[in-house]
Parts: structure tokens; C-alpha cells; sequence
């Protein structure tokens, strides 16, 4: 076999693999919405990928490792959205472009969305096996935004006295706190809680530039007040 023949049959290797991957990741994301962590099994993705429950417990170990990487990877997807809507803005424009990218990413990807926060929330078990994957998220995204936050006070567009690590916690659980409740809630106002967010960003963290304070105009009094009259200092007549 010559180097030729020997490149394409590994690329063909790679290209059967990572086929095989994306079917067992949309099988997996698809029995999550339908059965939950517990009806997820690696028998059920096997089968429903078209493959053998064998080759998705060679392929990922554990029914864990296939969780964890359905988790990694819808949330690869979700950060390469963020960085796209965000690019080199700072400050509250970042966060307000993250607001529009999560909400867009609930329009766009539901299932994706769903099956995503299924198995984030299921990590509060004591027994989850892939919580760090989820923590690790959790912590690149605080830091995405602790550091447009602290961009922004540079730039002066957010105020000094915010602590960004602080402020970068709120603001993710803010936005987890909604997916959440649309989980529970598929009918609840989306676009208008979209808008209600990116605006309490603004006022919650803007910088205010101060108001020039308006010029005090001193009435005037009332008759004549001026050279010549009787209280003028400088009329020289006195009265006889």
C-alpha cells in the first residue's frame, strides 16, 4: 500500500469515527429529552444510532464518559456561539450580545439547549460522575465575563465600584435562572424577559455620567435696585 492509499484510508477512518460520534451525541441528546439521565442507557443510544451497545462503551468507557462528552460538546457549541456574537466588544455591550446569543440559542437549538441543562442540573446528585466537566464550563464562562467586566470598567463603561467576580456570578446564574425556568415552563415570555435582561445589565452596571448641575438663577427683586436710587450705595444725597 502505497503513502497515498495508507493517508486515505486513515482519513477514512477518522471521517467513519467522528460520523459515528456526532449519531451516538444526537442519539444521546434526543433519548435525554425523551427519558431523562436515568433512561439514557448506553444499550437505548446504541441502538438508536444504528450501532452496537459494544462500540459505545468502546468508544466512551461508560455511560458517564458518554454523558460527559454530550455535555462537552453542546457546550463547545454554545461558547463558539458567544465568542461570534461578542468578537472584541467589552463591558455591557458584551453582556448584552451573550444576553442575545443564549436567547438565540434557545430559538435555534432547543433540544440542544434541554439536554444540556438536563445533565448540568443532574450534577447536584452526589453521585454525578461528570460534574467537574460541568464546573469547568461554569468557571471559563465566569471568567469570559469577570474579564469583559473588568474591560469595560478600563473603558469606562461600566462603574469602578462593580466587583466584577461578583457581578460575572450574578450575571451567568441570572441567565442560567431563565433557561431553567423555560425548562419548567416552555410558555413563558421569552423575547420580553430577553429585552428585561439586557436592560437591567445596562442599569445595574453602566457607568452614569454625571449631571451638570443646573445653573441657580437669583429672582429679581421687585421696583427699581440700581445707580441713582435710594439704596444705591453710590447715590452721594441724603436724606434732609
Amino acid at each position: 500500500m502505497n503513502v497515498i492509499s495508507t493517508v486515505r484510508v486513515r482519513r477514512s477512518q477518522e471521517e467513519r469515527t467522528a460520523r459515528s460520534d456526532q449519531l451516538m451525541t444526537q442519539a444521546a441528546i434526543a433519548l435525554l429529552i425523551e427519558r431523562g439521565v436515568q433512561g439514557t442507557t448506553l444499550a437505548a443510544i446504541g441502538e438508536r444510532a444504528g450501532y452496537s451497545r459494544g462500540l459505545v462503551t468502546h468508544r466512551f468507557g461508560s455511560k458517564a464518559g458518554l454523558l460527559a462528552q454530550v455535555h462537552d460538546s453542546i457546550a463547545a457549541s454554545w461558547i463558539q456561539r458567544v465568542q461570534a456574537e461578542v468578537g472584541k466588544a467589552v463591558g455591557t455591550t458584551a453582556l448584552e450580545r451573550v444576553v442575545d446569543a443564549l436567547f438565540r440559542f434557545v430559538a435555534e437549538a432547543p433540544d440542544a439547549m434541554r439536554a444540556m441543562c438536563i445533565l448540568r442540573f443532574a450534577t447536584i446528585d452526589p453521585a454525578s460522575e461528570y460534574r467537574s466537566n460541568v464546573a469547568k464550563v461554569h468557571r471559563a464562562q465566569r471568567r469570559d465575563v469577570q474579564r469583559w467586566i473588568e474591560a469595560g470598567q478600563i473603558a469606562g463603561n461600566i462603574r469602578r465600584s462593580v466587583k466584577s467576580d461578583i457581578a460575572a456570578e450574578l450575571f451567568c446564574a441570572a441567565g442560567d435562572g431563565v433557561v431553567y425556568r423555560w425548562l419548567v415552563n416552555p410558555d413563558l415570555p421569552m423575547k420580553a424577559l430577553h429585552e428585561e435582561l439586557r436592560v437591567g445589565i445596562v442599569r445595574s452596571l453602566a457607568a452614569v455620567t454625571p449631571k451638570r448641575a443646573p445653573v441657580r438663577r437669583v429672582p429679581m427683586r421687585s421696583g427699581k435696585s440700581g445707580p441713582g436710587s435710594r439704596a444705591s450705595p453710590k447715590n452721594p444725597r441724603a436724606r434732609t
